[in-house]
């Protein structure tokens, strides 16, 4: 019906042609400059659409809880009725035989999940995916009454619902290697950390429904759209539960690398602790059993069985590692370790912790301010930058999580000091390069965390003695080389040890 009055003209200022596209719950058509999403009318086990009454408050409350989001695409909630001449209107006078979210249209290309398949989905599109969805997070009002570790025993039991009914309806029996016994377990454990994140404000109305599809990038800004409008109770929760629904996806869209730099990036500008790494496994998996067994019920077998692998490889226990890069300024220490970092054991990989990042943590300070901060670095400021490295990367590893420490450790005390985290080796390692590569390298840096300038660089000089914990990586190579280099050293020396036990 909508179709037909867009087609015909009878939208003021909306003419066709329209696309059509579905979801698993809306029908949506574009036409011009506009979108037109209206839900489907189905019953399900963790939504009901199936009156024009509970469509009409889903649409109300879709272009609320987006708006509260930050996004720009959400222009309101119309009926679709007819008068009593029989015609259709778009918000006019009559019965209404439905309810339409009006949104503005945009390039679809542009959507993340498009983005990604186009091989466009680069390290800036990651930064500031990260930032906006740090900048959301921080936006929204916590909420005390729910978060509780219950509340994830629930969706644990409605997922198992949720695939048995569409198990039983297709004639098919739920398969035996379900994730949700493993996620309980695990629930177990993480039950204290959930409670004091809940207590601590962690707890908001977030998205909801945050994976690559629902983020788009519109007018140049990156905007999530599509939040999950149908259940309060599913969408107040730990603001790293809605943040682990982008990293599963791009988990299992293959960027591991853009999902480590995502994750990294939103720790950084949240102020996130590390202990909170421990819940990323869980909160990913639970998301990868949601995808899970949504596809069961809609008869996707193929589909939900990547996601129940992905879930179960998300919830092995890896021994964490901890690694440090060192070098003079113009090494490329912290390029060569974000190639890394993605690569080492956890659900998006390692923690990267630079020193230039913590040391700016929380200043507030503009750039002019933090350069001349620079200049009156203190031996003693350098000090406390080493050692609050040592006590971030001794929490990831703590929390179950690999760090990756990145900082110049000129000074024989700071690279003893990355050494002596509880309960792990710190694999350590040295990137050199001829002083004329150092200083070009530095003179091309453009909004980098270090303040090292030319100037800066040139008075370095390389340390007389490593220590026998620290091993030399030729430098003056492609990153790639680097980086393989370096991974397939942590790997020996990983089963080196494993051997030894």
């Amino acid at each position: 019906m909508l179709a037909d009055l867009i087609e015909t003209g009878g939208i003021e200022g909306v003419a066709g042609p329209v696309t059509r596209f579905e979801t698993h719950l809306s029908e949506i058509l574009l036409a011009g400059d506009w979108a037109f999403k209206l839900k489907k009318p189905v019953r399900m086990p963790f939504v009901d659409f199936s009156t024009i009454e509970r469509r009409h408050a889903a649409c109300r409350a879709e272009v609320e809880i987006n708006r509260r989001m930050g996004s720009p695409l959400y222009l309101g909630t119309f009926a679709l009725a007819r008068d009593a001449d029989g015609r259709l209107h778009l918000d006019g006078e009559g019965e209404a035989l439905d309810w339409v979210v009006t949104m503005k249209r945009f390039d679809t290309s542009q959507q993340l999940d498009q983005l990604a398949d186009a091989g466009s989905f680069d390290t800036g599109l990651a930064v500031r995916t990260a930032d906006r969805i740090a900048e959301m997070h921080a936006g929204l009002a916590p909420v005390l009454t729910a978060g509780h570790a219950a509340d994830y025993r629930d969706v644990i039991r409605g997922l198992r619902k949720t695939e048995a009914d569409g198990a039983e309806r297709q004639g098919l029996k739920v398969g035996e290697h379900a994730p949700f016994d493993a996620l309980d377990s695990a629930l177990a454990h993480l039950d204290p950390l959930i409670e004091r994140r809940r207590a601590g404000g962690k707890v908001r109305r977030t998205h909801g429904d945050l994976h690559l599809r629902n983020i788009c990038v519109f007018e140049g800004e990156v905007t999530p759209f599509d939040a999950l409008e149908f259940d309060e109770r599913l969408a107040t929760t730990d603001v790293l539960y809605d943040l682990a629904f982008l990293l599963m996806d791009m988990r299992h869209s293959g960027l591991r690398r853009e999902a480590n730099i995502v994750m990294n990036r939103y720790w950084d500008s949240s102020g996130e602790t590390e202990e909170a790494l421990a819940l990323l496994p869980f909160f990913m998996a639970l998301r990868a059993s949601v995808r899970m067994a949504v596809a069961v019920e809609a008869g996707k077998l193929d589909e939900a069985q990547t996601y129940r692998a992905l879930a179960f490889d998300l919830m092995k226990r890896e021994k964490p590692l901890s690694v440090a890069i060192g070098g003079l300024s113009g090494t490329g220490k912290s390029t060569v370790a974000a190639e890394v970092a993605p690569y080492l054991p956890g659900a998006v990989g390692a923690r990267l912790l630079r020193s230039d990042v913590l040391r700016k943590s929380g200043t507030g300070k503009s750039p002019e301010a933090a350069r001349a901060a620079a200049d009156a670095y203190s031996d003693d400021q350098r000090a406390e930058v080493y050692h609050a490295l040592r006590d971030h990367a001794g929490a990831a590893v703590s929390s179950g999580a690999s760090v990756l420490a990145d900082a110049t450790f000129k000074e024989r005390s700071a690279r003893d000091l990355i050494g002596t985290i509880s309960g792990v080796h710190t694999q350590a390692f040295w990137l050199e390069a001829p002083r004329e590569v150092r200083l070009s390298r530095v003179s091309g840096r453009h909004n980098d965390a270090s303040d090292a300038d030319v100037q800066v660089a040139a008075a370095q000089a390389e340390p007389d003695n490593l220590g026998p914990d620290w091993r030399s990586v030729d430098a003056d190579r492609p990153v790639h080389a680097i980086s393989r280099d370096i991974l397939a050293q942590i790997a020996q020396a990983d089963e080196t040890a494993a051997d030894g036990r």
